[in-house]
């Protein structure tokens, strides 16, 4: 493992020089999950105050709006529990009543875009809310979404994977991520959801294993990060997986890739710090978090 003082160092330096007001609403979000998932892995709340800064800049009268049924929305909504924002993710959640969906069922976004990704932007933020606040009634509609999802959208992504497709591999990525971060919010006890999505989840990283050969440092690190909390939550075997997708953490760290210019890889950067720092020889469970198994 590489040294982590150094390398939170580099991340440091770099958010330093970020100007977070000024990148646009999606990378900012991204970025402050993925501080926030940084913050959890390191147990000390050391990316607290910037992660405040950066929901002042999006936060009124307790709610949020980058847009009408924009995705964004529920991305701010997972930094809002946070940062211990309840009331106003909860605000955000009744989104989820008005959003515009597809004739399979599954959310789509104002601006009528269909992607594997809602696994990630919206879904996993679904999720946490039904379970921290919602009563779990909404579960069964969740995952008929993954399942729409899986049925309309993944067979051409994965072909166009399979055919060498950057933008392919990157959907399956963020569908990887969004399915591992949905799981890690529910209540395992519910196990035939909670099984359902472990399977999509194994489907889809053994496409994104065949193909990660040869994709740029910054494509590979929300694989990398899918990959590593993957293993950590006992979803696929640390040994097979493992090794390849800290290498690709350590690679992107020897090229500096996170900058303050690229506040998209930044955040991609830290999403995969937030999982290679974390002790995957166990589980850590904790029903105080949540309702879930593990924090």
């Amino acid at each position: 493992m590489k040294d982590i003082e150094e390398i939170k160092k580099y991340i440091n330096s770099v958010l330093q020089e970020i100007d977070c007001e000024s990148a646009d609403d999606y990378d900012r979000a991204m970025l402050l999950n993925a501080l926030a998932a940084a913050d959890k892995a390191m147990y000390n709340g050391e990316y607290e105050e910037y992660i405040r800064r950066g929901l002042d800049k999006v936060v009124a009268e307790d709610n949020i709006s980058v847009s009408e049924n924009s995705f964004i929305n529920y991305m701010y909504g997972n930094v809002c529990y946070s940062a211990g924002m309840a009331d106003v993710a909860v605000n955000i959640a009744r989104q989820t009543i008005s959003q515009p969906r597809t004739e399979a069922g599954y959310f789509i976004s104002q601006e009528g875009r269909e992607c594997l990704c809602t696994a990630f932007t919206a879904l996993s933020f679904y999720m946490n809310y039904e379970t921290r606040n919602g009563g779990k009634e909404h579960y069964n509609d969740i995952i008929a979404q993954f399942n729409a999802l899986h049925n309309n959208l993944f067979p051409q992504v994965k072909k166009a994977a399979l055919a060498g497709d950057k933008d392919a591999f990157k959907a399956l990525s963020l569908y990887a991520a969004g399915t591992i971060d949905t799981m890690e919010v529910m209540d395992q006890a519910l196990y035939e959801i909670f099984a359902r999505l472990r399977d999509i989840f194994k489907e889809t990283v053994q496409i994104l294993k065949s193909t990660v050969a040869g994709k740029s440092e910054e494509l590979k690190l929300i694989y990398s990060y899918a990959i590593l909390k993957g293993c950590r939550m006992r979803v696929i075997q640390t040994e097979k997986y493992a090794g390849l997708a800290e290498s690709i953490f350590e690679q992107a760290t020897k090229t500096k890739v996170a900058a303050k210019d690229k506040v998209y890889e930044t955040a991609a950067y830290i999403f995969a710090y937030s999982e290679y720092i974390r002790n995957r020889e166990y589980q850590d469970y904790g029903r105080n978090h949540g309702g879930v198994l593990w924090n």
